[in-house]
């Protein structure tokens, strides 16, 4: 069960950061940042969304000001991210990522034609993405998890 607050402000904050994980345990490693985020974040009206892909994670927050900015203040400091970088950040008229407390996937081969529409798909530089371009990509993965959650239900 999601908790989420309506009676503060909601503040949206998506960040780049390079994984600092061995790919050989890359899989396990997201699934435990996952659990403990969906234990964390449902305690604080967080949700949010985690692409991992090519040693680069890009991350959507979205809640409370005061408990965003804690919960990336976290993010920044586990030493599984490293040279963190806000891409945007600020008030937002409703949540994009209200499904989870916390979701995960990984770019596949198969989620190229997404990376394209960003020119992104050769070398993809988390860090060149724009506020608009990094939401749409987010978005994008949102919508193709949708999916495949859904195929996985029926």
């Amino acid at each position: 069960m999601i908790a989420i607050s309506g009676s503060k402000s909601l503040h949206r904050l998506v960040y780049a950061s390079r994984q600092r994980i061995a790919p050989c345990d890359l899989d396990d490693e997201i699934g435990a940042i996952v659990r403990a985020s969906i234990r964390n974040n449902r305690e604080v009206s967080v949700t949010g969304l985690l692409l991992a892909h090519f040693g680069h994670f890009v991350q959507a927050l979205e809640g409370p000001t005061e408990a965003v900015l804690s919960t990336y203040g976290r993010i920044s400091q586990d030493p599984r991210h490293e040279d963190s970088k806000i891409l945007a950040a600020g008030p937002a008229a409703s949540r994009l990522f209200a499904d989870w407390n916390m979701c995960a996937r990984r770019m596949t081969p198969a989620d190229d034609a997404i990376l394209n529409t960003l020119s992104q798909r050769d070398s993809f530089d988390p860090y060149a993405l724009s506020a608009q371009s990094a939401l749409k990509l987010l978005t994008a993965v949102r919508g193709i998890q949708r999916n495949t959650q859904l195929r996985a239900m029926g």
